[in-house]
């Protein structure tokens, strides 16, 4: 394979931000792309400075381009069935994330992808953090030990953020479509999970109408090894400021995150502790945007295995929405 030929579907922020990763591929050219607005895709081809065929119908596209992969880069309620198409003829997909609203959306998404054997990643950047690398490294090596404690935020104020988002049918709220990164990271982590259980409110946008989703919520997993996690999201906290951060647990090594969460110009900084005052120090520093990116095209031409395949992305909204329905059930 000379070059991976590319469709991207969706021209919103995250359509901007891979094009953007994949125009610096020289072994990527970007074919197509697929927007059902007109004037937003002509505009997003202009601005992005691309030569790809422009679509408003993705069968169409799906027709007439001889793709290797497609980005599906849509809000959750946008979609349609249109990853199953692309699987069914045989095309490598990514995949913002949540992949759906919910687990009965989502299976039927990874039941194509693995039985037409597609390559699939999610869009789960934060795994691709050279501190998290690292900690990934020594899990498969043992050196690690046992896990033990997960404790991570994704605190922020967006408002209403886009018209869609505060709508429960079009995101599934602020736990499926933020805090998701969260939840995915200490699962790919800690492995099998035995319950899980949470709490979520609506204090700060409770007189709005328009605000359908909660502001402030926590999980609290239990995992099959004994490891616990808890995870929290905000969308009530201070305006311009985002929280990111997360400490990890293992018997042999310790994990502290820190998030620069204003300026997103000073990189975000990482120790791992080993005891005995031993300490690794990372800047994370590299667009890890562009690191996944590079991995799935690098499966796409390899055939080989992306890191975040679908079926991770069906197993952290399966556990979300244990998370969810519990504390629905506490109101």
């Amino acid at each position: 394979m000379s070059k991976v030929k590319v469709a991207v579907v969706g021209t919103g922020g995250m359509g901007k931000k891979h094009t953007t990763c994949l125009k610096k591929m020289e072994d990527v050219d970007i074919i197509a792309i697929c927007d059902i607005n007109a004037e937003a895709v002509a505009n997003f081809k202009k601005i992005m400075e691309l030569e790809s065929t422009i679509y408003t119908n993705f069968d169409e596209m799906l027709e007439k381009e001889k793709l290797d992969a497609v980005y599906f880069c849509l809000p959750p309620f946008a979609h349609n069935g249109e990853v199953i198409r692309a699987a069914e003829k045989g095309i490598n997909v990514f995949l913002e994330k949540p992949i759906a609203l919910s687990s009965e959306a989502a299976k039927p998404i990874v039941e194509a992808i693995e039985k037409n054997r597609v390559i699939s990643q999610v869009g789960h950047q934060m795994r691709f953090r050279k501190s998290i690398q690292k900690l990934y490294a020594m899990i498969a090596d043992g050196s690690a030990g046992k896990p033990t404690i997960f404790q991570g935020r994704f605190w922020c104020n967006i408002g209403e953020g886009p018209g869609w988002w505060p709508k429960i049918d079009k995101s599934g709220g602020q736990i499926l479509e933020q805090t998701i990164h969260i939840y995915d990271l200490v699962l790919s982590l800690f492995g099998d999970v035995k319950s899980a259980c949470g709490a979520m409110s609506n204090i700060t946008y409770q007189d709005n109408s328009n605000y359908e989703v909660e502001d402030t919520a926590a999980g609290l997993i239990v995992f099959e090894n004994g490891a616990i996690a808890t995870v929290t999201g905000s969308n009530a906290s201070v305006p311009v400021h985002f929280f990111g951060d997360f400490q990890i647990g293992f018997e042999n090594v310790s994990l502290e995150y820190k998030s620069c969460g204003q300026d997103w110009v000073t990189p975000d900084q990482a120790t791992l502790y080993y005891g005995n005052d031993k300490v690794e120090t990372f800047v994370e520093d590299e667009d890890v945007y562009f690191l996944e990116d590079q991995d799935f095209i690098t499966a796409v031409k390899n055939d080989g295995k992306a890191q975040i395949p679908a079926k991770d992305g069906l197993r952290d909204i399966k556990v979300i929405e244990k998370i969810i329905a519990s504390a629905e059930n506490q109101l």
